[in-house]
């Protein structure tokens, strides 16, 4: 399948490790420039350099174009220079991952309000900026694509996950609503919903488990991949594929959506 992303620029969020890395990979080897940010420099710096070789595999062969900037989503102008700056270098910015991870895990009674507050400006206010910067200009051309990474908790609250149960939906209903304005104009807006999967966010939600229940990894690990139907937990790279199709040409019918990967973990309908 032709995915029609050669030459195309992409902005991944949070590229340094885990699913905004995996997608940053597959970007590179479809072709595409990729600009990635994320807190880290060091760790950014090193998936900079696989996402440039993995150009290799694209038609053309050669590396990939790859701009990286160390900042945090939450930080308006160090977000609003990068985008700037991207387009600066590139002319234009065609694909978009929004991807900040998770709040912190945390029931009821162990979250303040300035807790809440974060999760606002992490999971909401980030999509809302990111949004604000690169889709008028996707718009105009015509043409554009926009994945934002949330969780199966805006389907089905999540045992520990309250920040991320209640924000999360907002961030998805963000999703839709732009999804009904960017149509008309040639952009798709969707959201994907992954469950457990090997990320780094997960080895913390892992050790947190371990912590309230005594138990080991392994017996964490066991208990959640019994719980889904597909028997395990996902690799990072399940996740980058289906977003890789959502942002290729052929998936220009899909949009204002929220696709699942979860091994058929959620069990309710939607």
């Amino acid at each position: 399948m032709n995915l029609g992303l050669e030459g195309k620029s992409a902005l991944v969020c949070a590229a340094s490790r885990g699913f905004g890395k995996a997608v940053a990979l597959q970007l590179a080897g479809a072709g595409a420039r990729v600009a990635m940010c994320a807190r880290g420099e060091e760790d950014l710096l090193l998936a900079a350099a696989e996402v440039r070789t993995a150009g290799k595999t694209a038609p053309g062969g050669a590396d990939a174009a790859v701009m990286t900037r160390a900042l945090d989503v939450t930080d308006s102008p160090a977000v609003a220079q990068f985008v700037e700056d991207v387009q600066g270098t590139w002319g234009s910015i065609d694909l978009l991952l929004i991807n900040a991870g998770g709040p912190p895990a945390g029931n009821f009674a162990d979250l303040d309000l300035a807790q809440w507050e974060a999760a606002y400006r992490l999971t909401l206010e980030s999509a809302v900026r990111m949004s604000q910067l690169v889709l008028p200009g996707m718009m105009n051309r015509g043409w554009g694509r926009i994945v934002q990474i949330t969780s199966v908790s805006v389907l089905q609250p999540v045992e520990n996950l309250l920040l991320s149960s209640v924000i999360r939906p907002a961030a998805h209903a963000l999703i839709r609503n732009l999804a009904l304005e960017a149509a008309p104009r040639g952009v798709t807006v969707n959201s994907v919903a992954p469950g457990f999967h090997l990320t780094s966010a997960i080895e913390r939600l892992i050790t947190k488990k371990m912590e309230m229940t005594g138990g080991t990894r392994q017996e964490v690990l066991d208990a959640w991949s019994a719980d889904i139907p597909a028997g395990r937990l996902g690799e990072p790279e399940e996740l980058a594929n289906l977003i890789l199709f959502l942002m290729s040409e052929g998936a220009g019918y899909i949009t204002g959506q929220c696709i699942v990967a979860d091994g058929g973990w959620v069990k309710g309908t939607f």
